[in-house]
């Protein structure tokens, strides 16, 4: 009885690594599309356009002249499809405070 339980604790463990590793390759995989192929593409540098236009070439959080697009949420399956409202024009300052 005892051996049965170690080896169902065993299999769920298993079974926990193996997704754990399964999201960890999804989630580089995910990352390196979207900072290798999809940050330089004609799509996203029209989006990055419209979102700073829109806000008038403004940081949203201090004023200052923005040079950069910040995402306020992603898109976790479809990377690209994120909605403008999601987008935010920063300045290089601000962006870094975002992501330490």
């Amino acid at each position: 009885m005892k051996f049965e339980y170690l080896v169902l604790i065993a299999v769920a463990l298993a079974i926990w690594g193996f997704k754990q590793l399964m999201f960890e390759i999804g989630r580089r995989l995910r990352r390196n599309y979207y900072r290798n192929t999809y940050l330089k593409s004609e799509e996203w540098q029209r989006k990055r356009y419209v979102v700073l236009k829109r806000d008038n070439w403004k940081c949203v959080y201090c004023g200052a002249r923005a040079t950069q697009v910040h995402h306020k949420r992603y898109a976790k399956r479809n990377i690209g499809k994120e909605p403008i409202k999601w987008l935010v024009s920063i300045c290089q300052s601000c962006h870094d405070k975002k992501h330490r």
